[in-house]
């Protein structure tokens, strides 16, 4: 576990106060390639989303489940109509970096998503430089799910989006054991009461030493080993979306690979966690 992924009670309190901050990244950290750090903050190109729009939709045909499931169904207090997807992360966070790709896949299903930038996790920290996006300004359009999504810091770890007082409560409450295995970390991915999301969709790992575009490329090939890690994983937590908001749309939680997913769902409502 990443040593700055630990978050302390004082601070999450903290952050529910602070002001925004604009990010700036004139000052680089040390180990960030040119090449890459001078997309940072930058819209991410029309083209890697239309990568993640043909992945997205690839994935529904995707039948394998996953191997260990990262879902965990619990009793929270609901956030809202449509159903709201709560993720609190970092810029610099690895662990974030991954996990963006596969909400982004997901999110994808569900309505339209815009406003994403480029992002690199920290230089400094485990799998540096993990090529991923920021939803600082992300918007998502949907009749179905409401997407809140708050990057607590910047690259360089300065505070950034403060939390509402209603998401460091449930923060507070459920980012702790026995929901999770370590207290106050990120991501955190909270589906409207209903379901945790309670580790990345893909390890950082697996991004290691590829670029925004390779990702992209990896992910829109269902031959790829990428797809095969991540699309298991999009497709559980889909089918999870799917049972608090209706099955809709028919289109995405009617489809083979969402279809086998749910398959694997407990009779709780919640897929069975290791």
């Amino acid at each position: 576990m990443s040593r700055i992924l630990r978050f302390g009670l004082t601070l999450v309190v903290a952050l529910a106060g602070l002001a925004h901050a604009r990010v700036g990244y004139a000052q680089l950290l040390p180990g960030t390639p040119p090449a890459l750090a001078a997309k940072l903050g930058h819209p991410i190109a029309p083209a890697l989303m239309q990568q993640l729009e043909r992945a997205s939709v690839a994935g529904l045909r995707s039948t394998q489940r996953p191997a260990a499931s990262y879902i965990k169904a619990i009793q929270g207090p609901n956030l809202g109509k449509p159903p709201v997807l709560l993720y609190i992360g970092a810029d610099y966070c690895p662990y974030c970096a991954a996990q963006r790709w596969g909400l982004a896949l997901t999110l994808l299903r569900f309505g339209q998503l815009s406003g994403v930038r480029y992002m690199l996790s920290s230089a400094d920290d485990v799998f540096a430089n993990t090529a991923t996006f920021t939803f600082q300004f992300a918007h998502f359009n949907s009749p179905h799910l409401r997407f809140q999504a708050i990057e607590t810091a910047n690259r360089e770890q300065q505070k950034l989006m403060p939390m509402t007082a209603q998401a460091a409560q449930v923060f507070k409450t459920f980012d702790v054991p026995p929901y999770v295995r370590f207290g106050y970390g990120i991501p955190f991915v909270y589906l409207n009461g209903a379901y945790l999301l309670t580790q990345p969709m893909i390890s950082p790992a697996s991004l290691q030493g590829m670029t925004w575009e390779q990702i992209g490329a990896q992910l829109a090939d269902p031959r790829s080993a990428l797809f095969a890690q991540i699309m298991p994983q999009v497709n559980a937590f889909s089918a999870a979306i799917c049972r608090i908001d209706g099955n809709q749309p028919a289109r995405v939680c009617a489809a083979p690979g969402v279809v086998a997913a749910n398959a694997g769902l407990s009779d709780r409502g919640g897929i069975m966690a290791r």
